[in-house]
């Protein structure tokens, strides 16, 4: 029995030895290894444990992963190629152990070509935490879109990747979408709301006529940044209705915040929607591909703010605000009319101070009266000190003849170009909006 149990043990130990053999050889390989790759005692204990398929850890994989994707396109259809060609440059990191000659591999999603990624004969080398960039793999997209969502997915084939959740990235490429030519606000009155209408691109029918078509509406304000909005008018009979146009955009055209309905057909929209509310408005037409790809034709966005008409003393309030003119009413009270208890007397006796109101023979100023768009061209043109020059051909405004008492300050801003959108009526006697006040100012500021 005893020398069974002393068999026993020489076997065991000579099954230690050599166990404890092997690992001093692969220690050697591994820094001897390390030396001729220009690093000593790179990797751990734990991946040579690993190279000798002792221990599954994640940790001991390499772990690749794509950090970022840029897309530049490259070129547009043509008769010969339609089809847009993008080139994509892919960033890798790799997060976990060193990777030894891997074979990687890219691709963009369905019908885009496979790219193999490689540093070296053998493939793709990389050291714990570096990166890899990998330039001019090729993404197409259909000639008759403008929209496409591509999923770059990366694959290590021939070894254990430690994540797989860090091995895709959505890109998006985008082209300017089709116009409908027209969108434009048609009337608005108190019991229908706003009536809209548009006009189809007749370059694009019958691509229009299989789409489907959205109104879509976003609610209040803030929106739009006032930065993308280009102001413009609708005469309405008895007012002008102030609002804006925008230039459509990816972002725009898929904000959440709208709110789309489809409809078959389109030969005006009335709403009855509440006055009392902002809206920003558009139609967008989209046909959806399976692949990712997808047709965009939308109209310009309208955005239809609440109108606020002013009265003469609100007038004096919104200008000083937004030409940035501080309260200065020292002086005696100029106005018989103008209760110096009321909030709007400062506005007043400031702009009086400068110079910026008619000096009535009566000495009234009439707060309470609504202020009429003709007459709020002097106090903006004598704040801005501009000298009064017009073109030839005046009138160029066909409600403001020669004679009318507005006609000097209507020619010059006519010729100053800073009145384009309102066309050749500029409706003197209307009521002005705190948002057609804001649209002068800003104009001239600007210069």
């Amino acid at each position: 029995m005893k020398n069974k149990n002393k068999h026993h043990e020489t076997l065991l130990n000579a099954v230690f030895y050599g166990f404890t053999s092997l690992l001093a050889v692969v220690f050697i390989v591994n820094i001897v290894g390390g030396i001729f790759d220009g690093g000593v005692f790179q990797g751990s204990v734990l991946s040579i444990f690993n190279k000798i398929g002792l221990t599954d850890f994640d940790e001991a994989k390499p772990d690749l992963g794509i950090e970022y994707v840029y897309l530049r396109k490259d070129a547009n259809p043509t008769a010969d190629f339609d089809y847009y060609r993008y080139n994509a440059t892919v960033v890798v990191r790799n997060y976990g152990e060193k990777l030894e000659n891997g074979t990687v591999v890219i691709t963009a999603g369905q019908d885009q070509k496979n790219a193999f990624v490689s540093n070296g004969i053998d493939g793709l080398t990389l050291k714990k935490g570096e990166t890899f960039i990998f330039e001019d793999y090729e993404v197409l997209m259909g000639g008759r879109f403008n929209y496409g969502s591509y999923q770059f997915n990366l694959v290590l084939k021939d070894q254990d990747d430690g994540d797989d959740d860090n091995n895709l990235l959505l890109a998006d490429v985008y082209e300017e979408p089709v116009k409908m030519e027209s969108f434009a606000l048609e009337n608005m009155d108190e019991r229908d709301g706003f009536t809209l209408s548009y006009v189809a691109s007749s370059d694009y029918l019958e691509e229009l006529g299989e789409m489907d078509t959205e109104v879509c509406i976003a609610f209040g304000e803030d929106v739009v940044s006032e930065k993308l909005m280009k102001y413009t008018e609708v005469d309405l009979g008895d007012d002008v209705f102030s609002h804006y146009r925008i230039k459509a955009s990816r972002d725009l055209l898929l904000d959440e915040l709208f709110e789309c309905e489809s409809f078959e057909s389109f030969d005006g929209l009335s709403e009855d929607w509440s006055h009392d509310e902002a809206y920003t408005v558009f139609l967008r037409s989209y046909d959806r591909e399976s692949n990712g790809e997808e047709f965009f034709a939308n109209s310009n966005i309208l955005h239809l703010p609440v109108q606020r008409y002013l009265n003469r003393a609100e007038f004096t309030k919104i200008f000083m605000d937004e030409s940035g003119i501080g309260v200065n009413a020292e002086g005696k009270a100029y106005f018989n009319d103008v209760d110096q208890e009321q909030w709007y007397a400062p506005y007043i006796q400031t702009m009086f101070n400068y110079g910026l109101l008619k000096d009535p023979i009566d000495f009234t100023f009439m707060p309470d009266e609504d202020m009429p768009r003709s007459e709020i061209l002097e106090p903006l043109l004598n704040h801005f000190d501009v000298d009064l020059v017009m073109e030839e051909g005046a009138p160029h405004f066909h409600d403001i003849p020669k004679g009318h008492e507005a006609f000097d300050f209507a020619e010059f801003l006519y010729s100053s170009g800073k009145a384009k959108t309102l066309g050749i009526y500029f409706n003197p006697e209307k009521r002005v909006s705190s948002d057609f006040i804001k649209y002068l100012v800003n104009e001239f500021k600007e210069s």
